[in-house]
């Protein structure tokens, strides 16, 4: 019988190490491991902090910075507005009274007290100013200056008016009306104009420009126009033309007359210094008007054996009635440096 199969027993199974993954990390590795983490969360969290907060910076500056651009622009827009409103007002100002418009001038730029001859037909006879133009404004708030031109016959003229702000306006409130008072002329009369006398107790208010004042007779004395240039300042004199004035030839030949007579009477009965036996009369007789009405002549005479110009003084005064008294001083030789003549009746 065969031999039995020796048995065999199997090695057992080596039992299987099952390594045990700890998934905590090592303690000594845990704090190095978690804290950089915690610092990148706190770094990306400052950084868009930072971010958020420079982005709001930003929109809050451009917010500021267009506001402030808005307010910039509305300022120059108002500063303009203001600009060309006062500048419309001085021109307005200004084509009134150049276009003779002198109500309107008022209305536009009022003035105190009696004004009669800042009127249309005051101008109307008037040589009006041209050429006029206006300059720079000034402002301050409420108030502004601006600068204007113009020609007064032929004396150009710049002044600096003042505006003040009126509701949404602006109006002119200083005027070019400039008082007027002039002395008698010649001693005789006070010019006038439409009427009006342009002296006095008070100035009378013109206009700018150039006006010819109403002739005047006066006793024995006519005056023709006097040309009076206001230029609208009235830091500077009012320019008068000298004014042309007549004694009838009428008059002037009475005069020569009686110079002539009184001459030859002292001469005859020797009651004269010069003496006037002989005389005869010279061509060229000068006067001028004085105070009354009165207008005082020399007549020239010719005296045999004179040394000199010889003259004869003669005064005419008129009496009230159409008729003249006569006073007559002389004959005397003529001393530029002047005398006091010794009136009396003429002989």
């Amino acid at each position: 019988m065969p031999s039995p199969m020796p048995e065999f027993e199997m090695p057992s199974a080596r039992p299987t190490v099952e390594a045990e993954v700890d998934d905590e990390p090592h303690s000594e590795h845990a704090g190095l491991d978690a804290a950089p983490r915690d610092d990148d969360r706190s770094v990306e969290g400052a950084r868009r902090r930072r971010l958020v907060v420079g982005a709001v910076l930003a929109a809050a500056l451009a917010v500021v910075a267009l506001a402030v651009g808005i307010a910039q622009a509305v300022q120059r827009h108002a500063h303009s507005l203001a600009n060309e409103a006062v500048t419309a007002a001085a021109a307005d100002y200004l084509t009134a009274i150049a276009e003779g418009r002198g109500d309107d001038a008022s209305a536009l730029v009022p003035v105190e007290g009696d004004a009669p001859l800042l009127t249309d037909a005051a101008l109307a006879d008037a040589e009006r100013i041209d050429r006029f133009g206006v300059g720079a404004v000034e402002l301050d708030g409420d108030a502004a200056t601006v600068e204007v031109s113009y020609r007064a016959g032929q004396r150009s003229a710049e002044r600096r008016l003042q505006a003040v702000r009126e509701g949404d306006g602006w109006r002119i409130v200083t005027s070019l009306a400039e008082p007027v008072r002039l002395d008698a002329m010649q001693s005789v009369a006070l010019p006038a104009y439409l009427g009006v006398d342009l002296g006095g107790d008070s100035p009378t208010l013109l206009y700018p420009g150039v006006y010819a004042a109403d002739p005047v007779e006066h006793a024995l004395v006519d005056f023709g126009p006097l040309a009076l240039v206001v230029d609208g300042d009235p830091s500077t004199s009012v320019v008068s033309e000298p004014r042309v004035w007549r004694v009838d030839e009428e008059v002037v030949e009475a005069a020569r007359e009686r110079a002539l007579a009184h001459a030859l009477a002292c001469g005859a009965v020797q009651a004269c210094p010069r003496g006037g036996a002989g005389a005869t009369l010279g061509d060229f007789t000068s006067m001028a008007p004085v105070a009354g009405g009165i207008v005082e002549l020399d007549v020239p005479v010719s005296v045999p054996g004179a040394a000199g110009d010889v003259r004869v003084a003669v005064r005419a005064r008129a009496d009230g009635a159409g008729g003249i008294d006569w006073e007559c001083s002389g004959p005397a030789v003529l001393d530029p440096a002047g005398e006091e003549h010794a009136w009396e009746a003429c002989r």
